[in-house]
């Protein structure tokens, strides 16, 4: 007996051409659309983390089956594919039209930080895949008009639009969980520098009270203009891999 193909993994450029190419999939239930279940979704997540993001729970915060949710999306890793993408169009909106290349950059990643910030849950779930979605394409269509515009090849302006990217869901993914903000939290900071071995960690213990009040947010800025100040960098140079 033949066994059936493999599908291609959800978020993989495969998977978005075949779900443009299936025929639109039997729903019996009316009430019951995708929108509604991503929404009921993100719901959990923000509400539970996404440990709680199954289609179980999904399900039972919507009131039907399973075999229901299984009419739009095949699985969970289906599911937080499409969630994804979603949450990126909700991050989208046109910076300051006066704003330069750099300015506009800028403001589209504090927007799309905060975002996240908003939705930590979100967040834990970007794997890198998703980027090829509806959402993150139209993203990508407007950052590469934004570069090329500035003065980069498509080469490096594709480069300069992923790191950007990479950048600002990295910055929030390493302080998941972690609030400098906290007055408690800087106060630990201190003490735990201040503690450690000073013959081996000389600048910990001698800056403790300055580093300890470096937050993620002054780290999110300072990164951000090594980024900008680098791509600004790079107009005007020949690309060596043209």
């Amino acid at each position: 007996m033949q066994e059936p193909p493999e599908l291609p993994r959800p978020g993989t450029a495969a998977w978005w051409l075949a779900r443009e190419e299936e025929p639109a999939r039997q729903r019996r239930r009316r009430s019951l659309t995708l929108d509604g279940i991503l929404d009921a979704s993100m719901a959990l997540l923000d509400a539970r983390g996404a440990a709680a993001l199954t289609m179980r729970n999904v399900a039972d915060e919507l009131g039907c089956t399973q075999a229901s949710l299984y009419r739009h999306v095949r699985n969970r890793e289906e599911l937080v594919t499409l969630l994804v993408d979603r949450a990126v169009h909700v991050a989208s909106a046109a910076p300051p039209e006066d704003a330069d290349w750099a300015e506009k950059a800028a403001w589209s990643a504090r927007r799309f930080r905060a975002h996240l910030r908003r939705h930590p849950g979100v967040a834990s779930l970007l794997r890198g895949t998703e980027r090829l979605g509806p959402n993150s394409l139209a993203g990508m269509e407007y950052a590469l008009g934004l570069f090329i515009d500035a003065g980069l090849s498509p080469r490096r302006a594709s480069a300069a639009a992923s790191s950007l990217a990479t950048f600002v869901i990295g910055s929030v993914h390493f302080n998941l969980g972690l609030d400098t903000r906290d007055p408690q939290e800087r106060r630990h900071r201190r003490q735990l520098y201040r503690s450690r071995d000073a013959a081996a960690f000389p600048l910990l213990v001698d800056h403790a009270d300055v580093l300890a009040d470096v937050g993620s947010d002054e780290e999110f800025e300072v990164g951000l203009t090594a980024l900008l100040t680098g791509f600004a960098a790079l107009i005007g140079k020949a690309d060596p891999a043209r």
